[in-house]
Protein backbone atom coordinates (compact mmCIF):
# COMPACT_ATOMS: atom_id res chain seq x y z
CA UNK A 1 0.00 0.00 0.00
CA UNK A 2 1.72 3.27 -1.15
CA UNK A 3 0.45 6.37 0.75
CA UNK A 4 0.58 10.07 -1.18
CA UNK A 5 -0.59 13.56 -0.12
CA UNK A 6 -2.64 15.45 -2.21
CA UNK A 7 -3.27 19.04 -3.21
CA UNK A 8 -6.60 21.30 -3.75
CA UNK A 9 -6.39 21.49 -7.16
CA UNK A 10 -5.71 18.08 -7.42
CA UNK A 11 -9.00 17.08 -5.46
CA UNK A 12 -11.30 19.48 -7.37
CA UNK A 13 -10.40 18.00 -10.94
CA UNK A 14 -11.31 14.70 -9.09
CA UNK A 15 -14.46 16.06 -8.16
CA UNK A 16 -15.29 16.87 -12.08
CA UNK A 17 -13.22 14.01 -13.36
CA UNK A 18 -10.69 15.75 -15.45
CA UNK A 19 -7.49 14.43 -13.77
CA UNK A 20 -4.04 13.32 -16.16
CA UNK A 21 -3.73 9.92 -16.55
CA UNK A 22 -0.99 9.48 -13.85
CA UNK A 23 -2.72 11.33 -11.33
CA UNK A 24 -6.43 9.70 -12.66
CA UNK A 25 -4.55 6.18 -11.86
CA UNK A 26 -3.81 7.02 -8.22
CA UNK A 27 -6.76 8.32 -7.13
CA UNK A 28 -8.17 4.82 -9.52
CA UNK A 29 -6.11 2.88 -6.46
CA UNK A 30 -7.18 4.51 -3.75
CA UNK A 31 -10.75 4.36 -4.51
CA UNK A 32 -10.30 0.10 -4.84
CA UNK A 33 -8.88 0.55 -1.71
CA UNK A 34 -5.13 -0.90 -2.93
CA UNK A 35 -3.25 2.84 -2.20
CA UNK A 36 -4.55 5.88 0.63
CA UNK A 37 -4.66 9.80 -0.59
CA UNK A 38 -4.07 12.23 2.30
CA UNK A 39 -5.02 15.38 2.71
CA UNK A 40 -4.33 18.00 5.28
CA UNK A 41 -7.27 19.90 6.49
CA UNK A 42 -6.17 23.35 4.68
CA UNK A 43 -6.29 21.27 1.44
CA UNK A 44 -9.59 19.75 1.82
CA UNK A 45 -10.77 23.18 3.28
CA UNK A 46 -9.25 24.99 -0.08
CA UNK A 47 -11.16 22.39 -2.33
CA UNK A 48 -14.45 23.01 -0.75
CA UNK A 49 -14.02 26.96 -1.23
CA UNK A 50 -12.82 26.28 -4.64
CA UNK A 51 -15.99 23.93 -5.58
CA UNK A 52 -18.57 26.22 -3.56
CA UNK A 53 -17.22 30.23 -5.17
CA UNK A 54 -15.75 29.17 -8.71
CA UNK A 55 -18.01 28.41 -11.38
CA UNK A 56 -15.98 25.83 -13.23
CA UNK A 57 -13.25 23.55 -12.54
CA UNK A 58 -10.75 22.56 -15.52
CA UNK A 59 -13.69 24.08 -17.69
CA UNK A 60 -16.58 22.00 -15.57
CA UNK A 61 -19.43 24.47 -14.60
CA UNK A 62 -20.19 23.10 -11.15
CA UNK A 63 -22.85 24.19 -8.56
CA UNK A 64 -22.35 22.26 -5.80
CA UNK A 65 -22.07 22.80 -1.86
CA UNK A 66 -19.62 21.96 0.92
CA UNK A 67 -21.20 19.29 2.27
CA UNK A 68 -21.27 17.38 -0.96
CA UNK A 69 -17.98 18.37 -1.48
CA UNK A 70 -17.02 17.48 1.96
CA UNK A 71 -19.00 13.92 0.69
CA UNK A 72 -17.68 13.31 -2.99
CA UNK A 73 -13.62 13.33 -1.36
CA UNK A 74 -13.71 12.16 2.14
CA UNK A 75 -17.04 10.14 3.46
CA UNK A 76 -17.65 8.69 -0.14
CA UNK A 77 -14.56 9.12 -1.66
CA UNK A 78 -11.07 7.94 -1.52
CA UNK A 79 -9.62 10.92 0.75
CA UNK A 80 -8.55 10.87 4.09
CA UNK A 81 -8.17 14.10 6.17
CA UNK A 82 -4.12 14.01 8.02
CA UNK A 83 -4.84 16.69 9.87
CA UNK A 84 -1.47 18.72 10.83
CA UNK A 85 0.07 18.64 14.44
CA UNK A 86 2.91 20.01 16.15
CA UNK A 87 5.65 18.03 14.03
CA UNK A 88 3.90 19.18 11.35
CA UNK A 89 4.02 23.45 12.49
CA UNK A 90 7.73 23.06 13.03
CA UNK A 91 8.44 21.48 9.73
CA UNK A 92 6.43 23.81 8.47
CA UNK A 93 7.69 26.69 9.97
CA UNK A 94 11.17 25.65 8.25
CA UNK A 95 9.13 26.56 4.91
CA UNK A 96 7.31 29.53 4.97
CA UNK A 97 10.22 31.57 4.04
CA UNK A 98 9.98 29.74 0.74
CA UNK A 99 6.31 28.72 0.01
CA UNK A 100 2.70 30.60 0.83
CA UNK A 101 0.99 28.80 3.72
CA UNK A 102 -0.98 26.68 2.06
CA UNK A 103 1.68 24.91 -0.19
CA UNK A 104 4.52 25.41 2.69
CA UNK A 105 1.35 23.05 4.92
CA UNK A 106 0.98 20.71 2.42
CA UNK A 107 4.45 19.86 1.97
CA UNK A 108 5.17 19.55 5.65
CA UNK A 109 1.97 16.86 5.88
CA UNK A 110 4.04 15.00 3.18
CA UNK A 111 7.26 15.18 4.88
CA UNK A 112 6.12 14.37 8.53
CA UNK A 113 3.72 11.62 7.19
CA UNK A 114 6.44 10.36 4.76
CA UNK A 115 3.91 10.01 1.75
CA UNK A 116 5.75 8.88 -1.57
CA UNK A 117 4.62 11.72 -3.30
CA UNK A 118 2.07 14.67 -3.51
CA UNK A 119 -0.63 14.50 -6.57
CA UNK A 120 -0.15 17.84 -7.79
CA UNK A 121 0.62 20.30 -10.56
CA UNK A 122 2.02 23.00 -8.78
CA UNK A 123 5.60 23.58 -10.27
CA UNK A 124 6.54 25.06 -6.52
CA UNK A 125 6.74 21.38 -5.25
CA UNK A 126 9.68 20.94 -7.71
CA UNK A 127 11.90 19.72 -4.70
CA UNK A 128 9.38 17.00 -3.74
CA UNK A 129 8.48 13.91 -5.49
CA UNK A 130 5.02 14.70 -7.31
CA UNK A 131 2.11 12.99 -9.49
CA UNK A 132 0.47 14.55 -12.45
CA UNK A 133 1.18 14.06 -15.82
Amino acid sequence: MTRYTVDGVAMARYLVDRLPPAADEVFRRAEEGIDVIEAPTVAVSETIWTAVNKAEIASIEIDTTPNAVLRGLVNDGPVQIASADEQDLAVYGSLIDHHTLHDALLIANHRVRGTEAIITKDEEFGAESTVWR
